[in-house]
């Protein structure tokens, strides 16, 4: 990649986590989202498949981006950790 196509994919990482964060009932510090060209892809982790389709339609709405590919994956928690009882 070149040095322009470094800060494009930097500003569109830096547009989807700040859409991320205004979720109010996802917990966007769990999720990395990370750009290649036009395409975003989220890794972390989320509580609900619900969470995952909010943050994938959030991300989706970003101006500049064309796709965005889930890798996140489900904790089964509200507070997004895994934990055992």
């Amino acid at each position: 990649m070149n040095a322009t196509a470094d800060k494009t994919a930097a500003e569109l990482e830096r547009k989807v986590s700040e859409r991320l964060a205004a979720l109010p009932d996802v917990d966007s510090s769990t999720i990395e989202p990370h750009a290649e060209g036009t395409k975003v892809i989220l890794e972390g982790s989320v509580d609900t498949v619900f969470s995952a389709r909010k943050a994938v339609l959030s991300a989706e709405t970003v101006d500049g981006v064309h796709d965005v590919e889930s890798h996140l994956t489900l904790t089964g928690n509200k507070n997004g950790a895994s934990t055992s009882h």
